[in-house]
C-alpha cells in the first residue's frame, strides 16, 4: 500500500505530527500541551492509540472535539497488537502534510522545534529524513548531560510531575543559542521524533509492512530504506527534545483475546 500522496487541499508547509499511545497517559499528558503550545501553523495530530485502557481514548476524544476549531485531530485505534499495521498504514493514510513527523507521546518538545526540523528539511530536497537532540537518544543525537532533574519542583502544576518543564524549555533555549545553524549527516535516526519528508514515503510506502509492528514504526529500516533511496539524514544539532525513554510501549498492546472490562482491566 503506497502512503497517501499530499492533498492539493494541504496548506503549504503542513506538518502530519504521529503520536502512538499504548497508555501511559500522563505522558501524553505532558507530550500534547508542548505541542500546542510551541508547534508553528499548520499542523495536524494524528494519534494512535494501541489499545490503551487508562483513560487515553476518552482524553484524546476530548482533545477532537475540544480543538475542532484550531487544529484537526484524528484518532486511529488498534484494539490489539494484532490491528497494529493497519492502524499505521490508517494512520499515514489520513496524513496530509507536507511532511510527516514520528513523535512519540513521552517526548517534550520545545520552543520552534518545528521551525528547526522543517528549516533543515528544506535546506536540501535530498533530506529525507530529520531529527534532534536529545537526552535519551543513540549517539549522534544524544546529549550525555542536561541540567534539569526528573520528578517534581516545588509548586509544580498538574501534570508537571514528572520532569520541570520549564527548566526543559530553558535548557533547550541555551542549547540552540550554543548550537545555532550546526547539523550533521548521519546513517540512522531515532524514532522518538523524527521528520519525514513525504517523498520519502512515497518511495517507501509500498514496503510498510516491513517496517510496522508491535513496535510501530521501525526507524532502522525506515533510515536504510530512505538511504537506499537516495535520501540524506541529518541530525539538527540545535534542536534539543527531551525524551522520558522506553516509556511510550512499557505498558504493551493487549494480545488478541483479552478483553477490557468496565473497570479498565483485561480479563
Amino acid at each position: 500500500m503506497a502512503a497517501n500522496t499530499l492533498s492539493i487541499a494541504s496548506p503549504p508547509g503542513l506538518v502530519s505530527i504521529v503520536i502512538p499511545c499504548c497508555g501511559m497517559l500522563d505522558y501524553t499528558k505532558l507530550c500534547v500541551p508542548s505541542l500546542l503550545r510551541w508547534s508553528r501553523e499548520p499542523f495536524e495530530l494524528i494519534f494512535l492509540d494501541i489499545g490503551s485502557l487508562d483513560g487515553t481514548a476518552e482524553y484524546l476524544a476530548g482533545l477532537r472535539d475540544g480543538l475542532a476549531s484550531r487544529v484537526r485531530v484524528e484518532v486511529c485505534r488498534s484494539a490489539t497488537d494484532l490491528d497494529i499495521s493497519a492502524a499505521c498504514h490508517e494512520a499515514l493514510a489520513k496524513a496530509r502534510g507536507e511532511f510527516v513527523c514520528l513523535l512519540n507521546n513521552d517526548t517534550v518538545v520545545t520552543p520552534h522545534w518545528l521551525d528547526a526540523l522543517t528549516g533543515l528539511a528544506k535546506l536540501s530536497d535530498g533530506h529525507g529524513l530529520v531529527g534532534p537532540m536529545s537526552n535519551y537518544a543513540a549517539p549522534p543525537q544524544l546529549v550525555e548531560t542536561v541540567p534539569y532533574r526528573l520528578g517534581p519542583r516545588k509548586g509544580a502544576r498538574p501534570g508537571e510531575a514528572l520532569v520541570d518543564v520549564e527548566a526543559v524549555e530553558r535548557f533547550a533555549r541555551e542549547f540552540a543559542g550554543q548550537h545555532q545553524g550546526k547539523w550533521l549527516e548521519t546513517e540512522r535516526l531515532g524514532g522518538f521524533c523524527l521528520l519525514v519528508r513525504r517523498a520519502v514515503l512515497d518511495r517507501v510506502g509500498p514496503g510498510l509492512n516491513e517496517w510496522s509492528d508491535l513496535s510501530l514504526f521501525d526507524t532502522d529500516i525506515l533510515s536504510a530504506k530512505a538511504r537506499q533511496a537516495g535520501f540524506a539524514l541529518a541530525c539538527c544539532r540545535d534542536l534539543f527534545v527531551h525524551h522520558f525513554g522506553t516509556r511510550t510501549f512499557a505498558q504493551g498492546a493487549p494480545q488478541l483475546g483479552e478483553v477490557a472490562t468496565g473497570n479498565g482491566q483485561l480479563r
